[in-house]
């Protein structure tokens, strides 16, 4: 297929992540992460391992898991919008925040050569007897959209059994204040439920039961071509005052059960 003919079937979707589909072509998503992908603290090679991206979307992390050699890559994501952690106020009016991606993934697999496995499951119904054990998982950027990310993390831990890798954003840094590890709908839109600072992600890690091996600096989102640019003009101000646009990576690694 030629490049124009990749573009016209891209153009026809409403595009999360900016994805290269072929030589050249990538994805109008608002959210570019290929930048993110390179500051991330990755084993140092995923040769021969099974991966694990949780809460997918348009399915960037898998592709990135899958360019960088792993063995074995499964997406997961809540494909069926009603199955979603919403605010209850928002379901009771009738709002959805998030687009439909499964046509997405499966466009971007296709035109990729991608042998990927997309499977519809929420990320507290992971189970080793269902999906098996992962030598790595990446959480891009799913721990906000939980209403309750400690139990999310301890379903990661039962399905992990080598490492995380957990990307979210992150809070303003007063870390020298007493300022709260998470803030309950920080943003005051119904975007997120909880937005952690970075000490506030790690303590969440410690006590679902996983051990700190890597933390990054703080990183800054990059806007895809997505956002027009009326919508980077108005984002701009926001993200050079640091209220935005910021997240954090750790690395960790289950925590061992003591035998009793």
């Amino acid at each position: 297929m030629d490049a124009d003919a990749v573009r016209a079937r891209v153009a026809e979707l409403d595009w999360w992540h900016t994805i290269e589909v072929a030589p050249g072509v990538v994805t109008p998503g608002g959210w570019d992460l290929r930048s993110t992908a390179e500051r991330l603290p990755w084993p140092q090679s995923l040769a021969g391992m099974r991966c694990l991206d949780v809460g997918t979307m348009d399915g960037f992390w898998a592709f990135e898991l899958e360019r960088r050699g792993a063995g074995e890559v499964v997406a997961s994501d809540v494909l069926d919008v009603t199955r979603l952690d919403r605010f209850p106020a928002d379901r009771l009016r009738g709002r959805q925040h998030r687009r439909p991606s499964e046509r997405n993934f499966a466009l971007a697999a296709e035109l990729r050569g991608s042998r990927i496995e997309l499977r519809d499951l929420n990320v507290y119904e992971l189970d080793p007897d269902e999906v098996g054990e992962f030598d790595l998982v990446v959480m891009g950027y799913v721990l906000q959209m939980l209403r309750d990310p400690l139990r999310g993390l301890e379903a990661v831990r039962r399905v992990c059994r080598g490492q995380l890798i957990l990307l979210d954003t992150v809070s303003r840094p007063l870390e020298l204040l007493r300022a709260p590890l998470a803030r309950l709908d920080a943003r005051r839109d119904g975007s997120e439920w909880f937005v952690f600072n970075r000490r506030g992600l790690r303590k969440a890690l410690e006590l679902a039961g996983w051990v700190v091996e890597e933390t990054t600096p703080v990183l800054r989102d990059q806007a895809g071509p997505g956002f027009g640019p009326r919508e980077r003009a108005l984002r701009r101000p926001i993200h050079a005052l640091g209220i935005r646009g910021r997240s954090a990576a750790i690395r960790a690694r289950p925590l061992a059960e003591r035998p009793r």
